[in-house]
């Protein structure tokens, strides 16, 4: 059985609905002065979330209008296209986001949000798109991954 491991945090109202994911994106300056802002920001800067449950505690915030709600979150499955020669199911990949012009039809396909080039990623299914052949002349498949959890990961060299 498939079981997340979720984590407690806090987000503005609007996102605190099961299934709403999110990409975490560090603190502001407003959050400096707050005493709870350590539970706000217990998530790791450009990986993607998502709500799975509602808890029962809500806050006032200066950075979010209508105020915060506690909530449990996992870390999001992020759909991304990678080199057909990469794509294997249940394997371990680097991910290196390419170089490539932004004006690209595929360009959000192969960037996505949630996704940090150099961290490694575990492929979870190859989703049944049409192989493309890109620009660069690499012929690149979507599949959806999930960040190795960090006790797992080992820095690359």
């Amino acid at each position: 059985m498939d079981q997340k491991k979720t984590r407690v945090t806090i987000v503005g109202a609007a996102y605190a609905k099961p299934g709403v994911q999110f990409v975490y994106t560090g603190r502001t300056e407003a959050c400096e002065s707050c005493a709870i802002s350590r539970v706000c920001h217990n998530l790791e800067t450009g990986r993607r979330y998502e709500v799975v449950a509602i808890r029962a505690a809500n806050h006032s915030c200066p950075v979010h209008l209508k105020g915060t709600v506690t909530v449990d979150v996992t870390e999001a499955p992020v759909e991304i296209r990678i080199s057909a020669d990469h794509a294997r199911k249940n394997t371990t990949v680097i991910i290196r986001l390419p170089e490539c012009e932004e004006t690209c039809e595929w360009y959000a396909d192969c960037h996505p949000a949630g996704v940090a080039s150099g961290q490694k990623y575990i492929i979870t299914e190859i989703l049944p798109e049409d192989q493309i052949e890109c620009p660069s002349g690499l012929t690149t498949v979507m599949v959806r991954v999930i960040p190795l959890p960090d006790v797992l990961s080992r820095p690359s060299p």
